[in-house]
């Protein structure tokens, strides 16, 4: 395919955030001859129209540094004039290509214990999203590891069968491909695979921009490691994408998964996988073409000795495809084959973007009986769109980065692709015989518990039910009443709840057949009284707020329901205010938050403010944990010493009434009063018109989450 913070949240972050906090502050084109490189560390040059001067720096390591191991690269571009903006940045170790950079900061790691020793010369040069490549910064570096012979992997790979799911609960495998490329768009995919705790892993190929090792050592990501793909690496099984392929080169693959073949097979989850190579500068277009014949061979005897009922084979490049990829025609006598032994699913990458066709017979004619394709390429590195149309295309979606996620059964697998909004755009399930009739209802769903999100809004949550070919919905009885459905993967939001009621809900599974499982066990919950402002960010955006900056919202560390706004404060302001319908001389303000990380200065958290933004009074937590108030109006900081832990949550409330020089002031901390904020205040005249969430200064570095936000002229229960 072609191109296109803290360590907070783990889970949530690339990475290379890990790079920034450390001080080392690190879209595809053809590799081509290489701008001419300047003297020292930088370079400054300018396109033809003299619009604007670039200068490329590389800022670590130093010149003439030694390395030993692993050490951190970084480079920055700056433009005087007119900025065109920076599409990547090409890095290459004398003259080879090393790595593109897709995203700053621009930063990475060299493994220098990938070169034997002596003297290398490290350039870097931008391509700017104008075309104009800029002149090459460059500076020499020395390798001393007591290697003097070209390393090589002598491992042998090995296909992984995944993990066995827990009792009563289904086989999970997630699939997608064209992500590693070290972008935050990449990093939320791996974070919403992440949240289905998937039992095998399928990567479709494509690490950026060709596959080289410093690409998957970075890009792709270290065996393990959240963030990127290598989290998973201990239950992937690859399939080799194009830009794997330097000419006939793939090296860096080969390196990364410990020698693994071009194609492979195995069992897992009850069903037969098969993995192939489908690159044109592998197969070729014709059967004379000795790898084609080679591989092709192969799979017919590997699908004539399988014994499983199901099959699913995947590999780079689709057959049937609207996107700008075009068709890998190449593929049709492979879809022969695999149509001529009843393959259920082929899973592909390539374009970026998601695609599930009809089943197709040998010749692509739609068939109840033949093979179900689904592209699934959005998994991070930009998104293309549709170039035709086919009336064989079930759904697709063009718009959107997300995941496939399988439930395997003995007979099919229910399928969703899931945004990573955590949106379910396709969902439905494939027969591995579709002649066999299903009698068999899915197991009933387990565990199911109720949360109270909001007054109206109350979060379902249970284990996924197991079904023979596949769970395809949901249904959601609330006091024995219908009032939704949602496709799996379980969870659903009960948007029509009434503020202090109590109600008991049960969740219902069904298939494609209609065949309906028990329901599950009863979960009662009890709504809370209405506040007169309330976000717990199930919206999933800032949209209850008057105007936000910095604030993202997201579905991976929340307090309770699916969604909290976090904020990270690191050299620009992390803040939302919401502008309140009338002024209050009285009110109260509360919230949930996890602080998480926090550099030197203060952390502010909850802030009044006059109609006018005009500030009132701050809570805040110290660099050494403690909560504070700060009266703005009197411009005094209190200090409590009540602590605020770090990587936990907490409820805060303030109380404040608008009275000159005798304004009470009360502030609780998980429930508890703190008496040393608490008491009589100068707060001026002017009453509450603003409320501010979070810091809106550019000194402070810290990352908080906030969940549950509330105001309201009563005293809020937490």
């Amino acid at each position: 395919m072609n191109a296109g913070v803290s360590s907070r949240l783990a889970v949530m972050r690339r990475p290379r955030a890990a790079l920034i906090a450390a001080g080392l502050v690190a879209g595809g084109v053809a590799w081509a001859a290489l701008p001419a490189a300047a003297a020292g560390s930088c370079s400054t040059s300018s396109p033809s129209s003299n619009a604007y001067s670039a200068t490329v720096c590389i800022t670590a390591p130093a010149a003439g540094a030694t390395v030993t191991g692993s050490t951190g690269v970084t480079a920055t571009v700056s433009v005087t004039g007119t900025n065109p903006g920076v599409r990547e940045l090409l890095f290459t170790l004398d003259n080879g290509a090393l790595l593109w950079d897709y995203q700053s900061p621009f930063a990475w790691r060299l493994d220098s214990t990938r070169w034997v020793d002596g003297s290398y010369t490290l350039r870097v040069y931008a391509i700017m999203r104008d075309g104009f490549s800029t002149s090459q910064a460059a500076q020499t570096v020395t390798f001393s590891n007591g290697i003097s012979t070209t390393p090589v992997n002598n491992s042998a790979f090995t296909p992984t069968a995944g993990t066995t799911p827990s009792a009563g609960h289904p086989f999970v495998v997630a699939a997608a491909g064209d992500g590693g490329s070290g972008q935050s768009s990449e990093t939320s995919v791996v974070n919403l695979i992440s949240s289905w705790n998937p039992n095998l892993f399928l990567y479709l190929g494509d690490v950026y921009q060709n596959g080289r090792s410093m690409e998957f050592n970075n890009w792709y990501g270290a065996p393990g490691i959240p963030g990127e793909y290598g989290q998973f690496y201990s239950i992937s099984d690859p399939a080799i994408g194009n830009h794997e392929y330097v000419g006939s080169d793939i090296s860096g693959y080969k390196w990364y998964w410990n020698n693994v073949p071009h194609y492979y097979s195995y069992n897992a989850g009850g069903w037969h996988f098969v993995s192939l190579d489908n690159i044109s500068k592998f197969i070729g277009s014709t059967t004379s073409n000795g790898n084609y014949v080679a591989e092709t061979k192969w799979l017919t005897k590997d699908l004539n000795i399988n014994n499983q009922p199901c099959t699913l084979v995947y590999y780079h490049e689709p057959l049937f495809n609207v996107g700008s990829e075009g068709s890998a025609t190449n593929t049709a006598g492979i879809w022969q084959i695999l149509a001529q032994h009843n393959v259920t699913l082929v899973i592909n990458g390539h374009d970026h973007d998601y695609q599930r066709w009809m089943r197709l017979d040998a010749n692509g004619n739609p068939s109840p009986t033949g093979i179900t394709e689904i592209v699934d390429g959005s998994g991070g590195h930009g998104l293309q769109q549709a170039v035709t149309t086919d009336s064989r295309l079930v759904a697709s979606d063009f718009t959107h980065y997300g995941a496939l996620r399988l439930t395997l059964g003995p007979a099919g697998a229910g399928f969703q692709f899931v945004t990573t909004a955590g949106t379910t755009i396709d969902s439905g399930s494939v027969a591995c015989d579709p002649a066999a009739a299903d009698t068999l209802a899915p197991s009933e769903p387990q565990n199911l518990k109720a949360t109270a999100v909001s007054p109206s809004q109350v979060q379902l949550n249970w284990d996924d039910s197991t079904d023979n070919v596949g769970v395809t919905s949901y249904d959601i009885y609330r006091d024995g009443i219908l009032v939704g459905s949602a496709p799996p993967p379980a969870g659903y939001v009960d948007q029509t709840a009434q503020s202090g009621q109590t109600y008991a809900y049960t969740a219902v599974a069904r298939d494609a057949a209609g065949n309906a499982s028990t329901p599950s066990n009863s979960a009662t919950v009890t709504t809370p009284g209405s506040a007169m402002f309330y976000d717990g960010f199930e919206s999933g955006n800032m949209s209850a707020w008057t105007t936000s900056t910095g604030m993202t919202v997201q579905n991976q560390i929340v307090n309770d329901g699916n969604y909290a706004a976090d904020g990270v404060a690191a050299g620009s302001p992390a803040y939302a205010y919401k502008k309140l319908s009338q002024t209050w001389t009285s009110l109260y303000y509360s919230t949930r938050f996890d602080i998480h990380s926090q550099g030197s200065t203060s952390a502010y958290l909850l802030r009044f403010r006059t109609a006018t933004k005009g500030a009132i009074a701050a809570l805040y937590v110290s660099s050494g944990g403690k909560l504070g108030l700060r009266n703005d109006i009197t411009g005094v900081s209190t200090m409590s010493s009540a602590v605020v832990s770090r990587n936990a949550w907490h409820t805060l409330e303030i109380f404040g009434s608008i009275n000159g020089a005798a304004s009470p002031m009360s502030v609780w901390l998980d429930g508890s009063p703190v008496s040393q904020l608490t008491g009589t205040q100068s707060l001026g005249t002017n009453p509450i018109g603003y409320l501010q969430l979070g810091d809106t200064s550019t000194a402070p570095t810290s990352d908080a989450v906030f969940d549950d936000v509330k105001a309201d002229p009563s005293m809020i229960q937490p």
